[in-house]
């Protein structure tokens, strides 16, 4: 569960007079935030992983390493809010909620670093021991106050965290629970007094830390968060910096809604218990009873629409007030989204049924019943779905879908439907992977080597990487007659590679090599502005990263945008990679042969770009190919039946513009992504939506 308040630990190990107070200089509980980047959290490349996610307790920062690549969120504040303070405490909630799938550890920092920058923050520890500075970093890297590093250590079950960078002084933290990290700041001694409590107060681990004398700052600017690869999920919540103040003082409070039942509403109000602060709140100018106390907490139950006052009170001080307008009604659920993740000729399409809670209060949980009716035949229909859910139909029909809240009946059900009402057929089928050496020799390829290597970086992946290019090879039916081939690797002589010199890739090539799919391009004309195409024979398109005839600079363009020519948002493109980590691995193939020579000769003949490397996309949206590690292994295209008389985009000339403007016969410009039935103009050429 999450915490809502503070523990109550001790504020200060300083001498306090007795009408002394405690002022929040800066407080983040998210309860008011509707975004990360709201209430000031920031991610150099995992935006899509941060997310307001909340509990019947309240609002938090959720972060979520999902995938390969940047792992770290942080938030700053700065050093302004100080002041003249040279003592403070800094408090945050942290729970490291699940694992991460490998040995890269966790790490949360309290940072100093005046002089911010993301680029030495990316993907590594912040961290850094007295005299070692990372290749390309600063010493400010060295500017932190407090720090957790998770060990890596597979003996350790992954929850111990070393304290500040020493090993030997390791707190405990299970991962799924609560914890509180309090920091007490002496500026002037150089000293850090920290300690760590679960969510009900019991103390896990404290200490001293001396500051080096090279850390210039001792005010603590933000949070930096490293997520341990891959799949790891973390929140942070309740951030505090608070200073002691020569008479009292009352904060205001925070008022977040925690409950939804039908047109109830539960309010939490939460102040600083620690600070003697007793909490007052009108309803429509009438002072309300608590019908629950908590320590730091209150929580009011309402069942009409009004406004809610609340503020707090300690010694005579009175806080700033906090009003909410309460709406006491029925809140609808959103709207299943059925996503198409395959499309076959007809009418057969797969969709991938998915709901967010996000902007949900409370978060519910979120179910979804599906009923699919066919102009012929049996209907299909299923309760209580969760995400992910995935229907394949192959006639023609209506699916609809009814959002619900597992029968609490305590929001509004929501009903959507999609009509699967038109017919598709096959209009192109570019099949990269099985392209002959004199197609490629046609375009100006030249074949320039031989990669047989057993490394296992970059390039070399696609034959020394286990996980990357295999098969199952069934050579009879008896029980454990099957072993793994990979076909590619070192024995089975590698793979044969073709390349395009960019001086030949100019705007025409880009348009018509692969028509009506189109490849990258440059300006500059002699090919000095992009990549060189690369062709892993048997494999696919490849995107070598590297500028230049020469080949011989450093990779400088990660990513390539293709698209396809002369489609609409009504069609669909159906795009197959391979990758070679394995991420988008073959093993799930299994081949009958009498030998392997027969074996790896079936193989080759498959198209096998698995389906995890399957994207489903609108035709006028565009794709990526990532640099060396990524092959385009075949592109499709789906249009419907009925679109005769539209005149089609050429697919041999050049197209100057994929997301040239479109507009309608009054010659007004439309928003492409969002066009209507009717006829259309792009390019000088009509179109037509149905």
């Amino acid at each position: 569960m999450k915490k809502f308040y503070l523990t109550l630990v001790a504020l200060f190990a300083y001498t306090m007079v007795a009408t002394a107070g405690v002022r929040n200089l800066y407080k983040q509980d998210f309860e008011l935030a509707l975004t990360p980047a709201e209430a000031g959290w920031i991610s150099p490349s995992r935006a899509d992983g941060m997310f307001i996610a909340g509990d019947q307790f309240g609002k938090y920062f959720y972060f979520i390493h999902a995938g390969g690549g940047e792992r770290n969120a942080y938030t700053l504040w700065g050093t302004d809010l100080y002041e003249e303070a040279t003592k403070y405490t800094l408090k945050f909630d942290y729970c490291p909620k699940k694992a991460p799938d490998t040995n890269l550890a966790n790490e949360i920092v309290v940072m100093s670093d005046s002089t911010f920058s993301t680029n030495r923050w990316a993907n590594q520890n912040y961290r850094r021991p007295a005299g070692e500075i990372k290749a390309g970093a600063t010493e400010p890297d060295r500017w932190w106050l407090f720090d957790l590093t998770e060990l890596t250590d597979e003996a350790k079950e992954g929850t111990n965290y070393a304290v500040n960078g020493d090993s030997t002084n390791i707190v405990i933290l299970p991962f799924g629970g609560f914890y509180t990290i309090t920091l007490n700041v002496d500026v002037n001694a150089r000293i850090v007094e920290w300690a760590v409590d679960d969510e009900f107060g019991t103390p896990i681990g404290s200490g001293t830390y001396n500051v080096p004398e090279f850390v210039e700052n001792m005010r603590a600017t933000g949070i930096n968060l490293l997520a341990g690869k891959v799949g790891s999920e973390h929140i942070i919540d309740n951030v505090l910096v608070q200073v002691q103040t020569a008479e009292a003082y009352a904060n205001a409070p925070t008022v977040a809604l925690t409950g939804v039942n039908g047109t109830a509403r539960t309010y939490a109000v939460s102040y600083e218990a620690s600070n003697n602060e007793i909490v007052h709140v009108t309803f429509n100018g009438e002072e309300l009873t608590p019908d629950e106390e908590l320590a730091g907490m209150n929580k009011y139950n309402l069942t009409t629409s009004g406004k809610l006052v609340a503020w707090t009170e300690s010694e005579g001080a009175i806080s700033e007030k906090v009003e909410v307008d309460v709406v006491a009604e029925m809140i609808p659920l959103p709207a299943v989204a059925a996503d198409i993740i395959a499309v076959t000729a007809g009418y057969g399409k797969t969709y991938k049924m998915n709901v967010s809670n996000s902007e949900v209060p409370t978060q519910p949980a979120l179910f979804f019943n599906y009923k699919y009716t066919p102009a012929a035949g049996a209907v299909i229909e299923k309760e209580n779905c969760q995400n992910g859910e995935e229907l394949t139909v192959t006639e023609k029909g209506t699916l609809e879908i009814t959002t619900h809240d597992g029968g609490l009946n305590a929001f509004e059900s929501t009903t959507i439907k999609y009509d699967n009402n038109v017919e598709y057929a096959v209009k192109d089928d570019i099949d990269f992977q099985h392209m002959t050496e004199d197609a490629l020799k046609e375009k100006g390829f030249e074949e320039i080597d031989v990669l047989a290597s057993t490394s296992t970086s970059g390039e070399t992946n696609w034959t020394g990487r286990a996980d990357a290019l295999r098969f199952n090879w069934v050579k009879g039916t008896a029980v454990g007659d099957t072993v793994q081939v990979r076909p590619y690797d070192v024995d089975h002589g590698g793979i044969r590679r073709f390349l395009l010199a960019p001086s030949k890739i100019d705007e025409t090539f880009a348009h018509s090599a692969f028509a009506p799919v189109y490849t990258w391009f440059g300006t500059a004309g002699d090919g000095s502005d992009i990549s060189a195409m690369k062709f892993n024979y048997g494999i696919g398109l490849i995107n070598t990263g590297v500028k230049g005839d020469a080949q011989s600079e450093s990779i400088s363009v990660n990513n390539t945008t293709l698209g396809v020519d002369g489609l609409t948002d009504n069609d669909f493109i159906i795009v197959n990679r391979v990758d070679n980590y394995g991420r988008s691995k073959t093993d799930d193939i299994f081949i009958e042969a009498a030998s392997e020579e027969e074996a790896i000769q079936k193989y080759n003949a498959l198209n096998w770009a698995p389906s995890s490397g399957l994207s489903v996309l609108k035709g006028t949206e565009t794709f990526q190919l990532y640099r060396i590690q990524d092959a385009l292994a075949r592109v499709r295209t789906f249009v419907a039946k009925t679109s005769t008389g539209i005149v089609e985009l050429p697919y041999n000339k050049v197209v100057s513009d994929h997301n040239a403007p479109i507009f309608n016969l009054n010659g007004v410009q439309v928003n492409a992504n969002s066009l209507k039935k009717g006829i259309y103009v792009k390019q000088g050429k009509k179109f037509v939506v149905r």
